[in-house]
């Protein structure tokens, strides 16, 4: 009878440690995954994105309806410029590495030169004081974004080492 008993408890305990290693991990999304998630969810036309920047830039800078008709107009425009860069993107195809690094600089350069346009014309609509506040909220958006970036690189970087031990 002891055996039994012993030999039943020494099988509980066998059993129990391999379900513990089995136990699912905290579930991380490849890369792919999250692109599929991203590709499946329905973009927004340039006029539903050019209203929503709009509406969120008048409401933080206090712009009055002359002002917000403008933003208006310009963020439809680079919306609509920035589609017509996307899909001259995707039918490049793919192609031997130099031509891909030529084709990106070039297309970098391009979409520097249309965000120095754009900026220059935001000149234009706002006031002084609005546009310093602009910047402001710029760059206080590019610390936070580079501070995420960086903590990112941090776990990456961790998690890389403790797999390797």
């Amino acid at each position: 009878m002891k055996k039994v008993i012993l030999m039943l408890s020494l099988g509980v305990l066998v059993a129990g440690s391999s379900i513990a290693q089995q136990a699912p991990q905290k579930e991380r999304n490849n890369r792919t995954e999250q692109r599929d998630g991203k590709d499946k969810r329905e973009r927004k036309s340039p006029e539903e994105r050019a209203a929503l920047r709009t509406a969120k830039m008048s409401e933080e800078l206090g712009l009055n309806k002359s002002q917000t008709k403008k933003l208006q107009a310009l963020h439809l425009k680079q919306a609509n410029e920035l589609k017509e860069m996307r899909a001259q993107y995707k039918h490049t195809g793919k192609r031997n590495k130099n031509q891909n690094r030529e084709e990106m600089k070039a297309s970098r350069e391009k979409m520097q030169a249309s965000r120095e346009k754009w900026d220059a014309e935001l000149k234009d609509i706002l006031t002084k004081k609005q546009y310093a506040q602009y910047q402001e909220q710029r760059e206080e958006m590019r610390a936070q974004h580079k501070e995420r970036n960086r903590d990112g690189y941090k776990d990456r970087t961790n998690r890389h080492h403790s797999q390797r031990s």
